[in-house]
């Protein structure tokens, strides 16, 4: 994932969920971003329908949006 200038790491997952690419703590972690969950709860707080899914038993959670979603223009 390449980062833009003045790219927040909120903006960074934001973007990536948006564009449905699946993200998870060791993809965003090459991306330099260390605490997912916490961005993740951001953006549920601002109103994102994000989908947690794990897969296998090592618990590591992907993370997406509902096919289709789109934010609202105030998002």
């Amino acid at each position: 994932m390449k980062r833009t200038p003045k790219q927040t790491q909120l903006d960074q997952v934001k973007a990536a969920l948006l564009n449905r690419t699946p993200v998870n703590s060791i993809d965003m972690f090459n991306a330099r971003i260390t605490r997912l969950s916490s961005i993740i709860k951001r953006l549920r707080e601002r109103g994102y329908p994000v989908i947690t899914t794990r897969q296998g038993s090592n618990g590591l959670a992907h993370y997406t949006l509902p096919e289709g979603w789109q934010p609202p223009p105030h998002l």
